[in-house]
């Protein structure tokens, strides 16, 4: 999410200026079994945020931004580049009458420098993948979460029978080096070993792993349908438990980790942090770089 980023084009619902009509396409790219099955493992690994201090950074149309509102969350920020997608976010959260709650901020990095608050948990959900620098975006992230406090991750994996497949085709076959995934904006793969470097790097301890998407189940179309693609949705249940028992929760098409940011990370700049409930109103807001009052 920098100012090189690769953007999605006019038409993709992410840039749409109609709040309604992006909502009602996001809820139902949501509501697919593959994003079921990630969506659940993300919950699971977020955990209890009552009381905590949450940032959705990359939050598109505020899905968990949303979901942390409603399980009581003390404070919920969500961060993303595109501005129109934050209008989409904020009328999800009106909808849901957790408008006042959730603060929602245009920024292509993280917004707080130096950091005058910090979170109790971080989540950067298909976002690292998209960013030219994730090295710096980990430490800035650990720069932001609280000793003890967590960050997930999702992102799409390498070490995977979707990508031996489908990535052979295209890397290989169609010889097209520059696929990255089903998001043409993508920069990159993982792997977990890979990220979990990445994140010791940069001050955190990966503690646990989830994966979806094991065995691929949106096929191509069979011959006469007129469906784009052949889904046996039924396949997503290994998701739900496999994909969370190694070695299978490190081989998912889709891999998702929770690390606690250790307390000696260096560039983590200590100072007093608001109050819950202090949290300064959007409109104090001057991304990118943002100072909140110190109480």
């Amino acid at each position: 999410m920098n100012a090189e980023r690769r953007r999605y084009p006019e038409d993709h619902w992410i840039r749409s200026h109609e709040p309604k009509q992006a909502l009602d396409a996001y809820l139902d790219q949501q509501s697919k079994a593959y994003s079921r099955a990630k969506n659940e493992h993300i919950r699971d690994l977020l955990g209890d945020l009552r009381g905590k201090r949450f940032l959705d950074y990359g939050c598109g149309a505020g899905y968990f931004s949303v979901h942390a509102a409603l399980s009581g969350a003390a404070q919920v920020v969500g961060v993303d580049a595109e501005e129109a997608v934050l209008s989409t976010a904020r009328y999800f959260a009106r909808q849901e009458n957790v408008d006042k709650l959730c603060h929602f901020l245009p920024s292509d990095r993280l917004p707080f420098s130096p950091p005058q608050v910090r979170f109790d948990v971080i989540l950067m959900k298909d976002v690292i993948e998209h960013v030219e620098d994730d090295q710096r975006l980990l430490e800035d992230a650990a720069a932001l979460t609280e000793p003890g406090g967590a960050i997930v991750i999702s992102t799409q994996n390498a070490l995977s029978i979707n990508y031996l497949l489908e990535g052979t085709y295209q890397r290989v076959a169609r010889g097209d080096r520059r696929w990255f995934g089903w998001d043409d904006t993508h920069l990159r793969f993982y792997t977990p070993p890979a990220l979990g470097s990445k994140l010791r790097r940069a001050g955190f301890k990966p503690v646990q792993w989830r994966s979806a998407y094991l065995i691929p189940y949106k096929l191509p179309r069979l011959p006469g349908s007129t469906k784009t693609f052949t889904r046996i949705d039924a396949l997503s249940w290994l998701d739900k438990t496999l994909g969370r028992v190694f070695p299978y929760n490190h081989l998912g098409w889709s891999v998702i980790v929770k690390a606690v940011a250790r307390p000696e990370v260096p560039a983590r700049i200590r100072v007093m942090t608001p109050s819950p409930g202090e949290f300064a109103p959007e409109a104090a807001w001057a991304p990118p770089a943002v100072i909140l009052p110190q109480t």
